[in-house]
């Protein structure tokens, strides 16, 4: 089926966004949100502000602070009416590496690192001519080579788990 986020409770919120929220120049606006998915997939989001419909949105991340809330700010540094919005989405690559983490069977790990090798892959075509494409590549590579190689679990799930690469494929 299709995986499905929800955004809801928006806060600050003045009767369900029919009236502007009020601030002065120099006030921190902090925006909270539910975001969930249908499942168990990872939910990534972010904060979308801009001055005045004439300017391009720009992005933050929100935090997340646990069971379903997340948390982003922004510095009202001019007068004028500003517009925020919150967007979510299923993040296919965290999903897969908070479920590769808790894989224990070989041949299930092996699948699972084979499913991961893809997926940073294409995070690695998505990054082309960034610093960071080389890297995913790379990685991508290793991942693939490993289980064809039959390398034992605890290489897999080492080159799997790697922190220092995890954030280089969102």
């Amino acid at each position: 089926g299709r995986v499905r986020v929800v955004i809801e409770s928006v806060k600050p919120s003045v009767d369900a966004g029919r009236f502007p929220v009020k601030r002065i120049v120099g006030d921190l606006l902090v925006v909270e949100a539910d975001c969930f998915a249908d499942g168990h997939d990872v939910v990534a989001c972010e904060l979308l502000h801009r001055r005045d419909a004439s300017q391009p949105w720009s992005t933050k991340p929100m935090l997340a602070l646990g069971n379903d809330r997340w948390r982003a700010d922004v510095q009202l540094d001019a007068i004028g009416a500003w517009q925020y919005t919150v967007r979510a989405w299923v993040d296919p690559f965290q999903s897969w590496h908070h479920d590769f983490e808790r894989r224990i069977d070989l041949e299930d790990v092996r699948v699972a690192a084979l499913t991961g090798a893809t997926l940073i892959a294409q995070a690695a075509e998505r990054a082309k001519g960034s610093p960071e494409a080389d890297a995913l590549s790379a990685w991508s590579h290793e991942l693939a080579q490993a289980v064809k190689a039959d390398a034992p679990i605890e290489t897999l799930k080492a080159l799997g788990q790697d922190e220092l690469r995890v954030p280089l494929a969102v």
